[in-house]
């Protein structure tokens, strides 16, 4: 059965696995539990939760157990009005689609060094940050608004830590963990202005963000082989993969 959730110890139950707990315990840690646009409910098994979901602006997250009830999912992401559902790799097998998006999710060590973070500023301007993304084509451009607000919010209500770094007058490098909890990060927003690559900065900016999380387990969702390799150098480790579904790409249920 699934239920909405209106208690964050309930989510806290529901954990499974924590790059995507974290994702929706930050959500819920950012927003509260009872905005409208922001939902969050529980699948249960008996009275154990056994999978947990969370919707934003119809983006929506599932950390699962082996033990829940996929066709039940399935039907419920339908009528969920869910856009995009991002899950474990080996989830996304258990629901009957394919996967349109697949990556690495790599869990950082502990071990590397960082020796020069200097330069590196906590909370850059927010809007030089979507600026910047938008030129390192990480972010698009119409959805830079929304990644605005949405990052505000959670840096606001201190759910969601940045560091950028400036040259030339200018922010050339940034890093976010856009999902924080006591025990668990999970890094994104990464970005090296082109006119300033190959001078460790992103290096850099991603050891002052880390500096800033000490005693978290922090993980990294990778898009693909180049990524891996720089997180690699930092001292990431393969952790898991994760799998993005598209439903906005073509119709999958009936």
């Amino acid at each position: 059965m699934i239920r909405e959730a209106d208690d964050q110890n309930l989510l806290r139950k529901a954990a499974f696995c924590p790059p995507f707990a974290c994702k929706i315990q930050g959500l819920a840690e950012a927003y509260g539990m009872n905005l409208p646009f922001a939902r969050f409910w529980v699948q249960e098994s008996g009275e154990e939760p056994c999978c947990a979901l969370s919707l934003l602006d119809g983006a929506m997250v599932m950390d699962a157990g082996e033990n829940a009830d996929f066709r039940e999912l399935a039907g419920f992401i339908r009528a969920a009005g869910c856009r995009t559902l991002l899950c474990a790799e080996r989830i996304a097998h258990r629901m009957p689609a394919k996967a349109d998006r697949t990556g690495a999710i790599l869990h950082f060590s502990g071990t590397a060094p960082f020796p020069d973070l200097k330069g590196a500023e906590p909370d850059p301007s927010l809007r030089e940050m979507s600026g910047l993304l938008c030129e390192c084509g990480e972010l698009e451009q119409a959805q830079a608004e929304s990644f605005y607000l949405d990052l505000s919010h959670r840096v606001r209500h201190g759910a969601a830590l940045t560091a950028g770094i400036r040259e030339k007058e200018r922010l050339a490098a940034c890093a976010a963990a856009l999902s924080v909890t006591e025990k668990t990060a999970v890094l994104s927003a990464v970005a090296v202005h082109p006119d300033f690559r190959r001078r460790g900065l992103g290096t850099r900016v991603v050891g002052s963000l880390i500096s800033r999380l000490p005693g978290r387990d922090v993980f990294v969702f990778c898009a693909g082989p180049q990524a891996e390799r720089f997180y690699a150098s930092l001292s990431f480790s393969p952790w898991g993969r994760w799998a993005e579904l598209d439903f906005e790409k073509e119709k999958r249920y009936g």
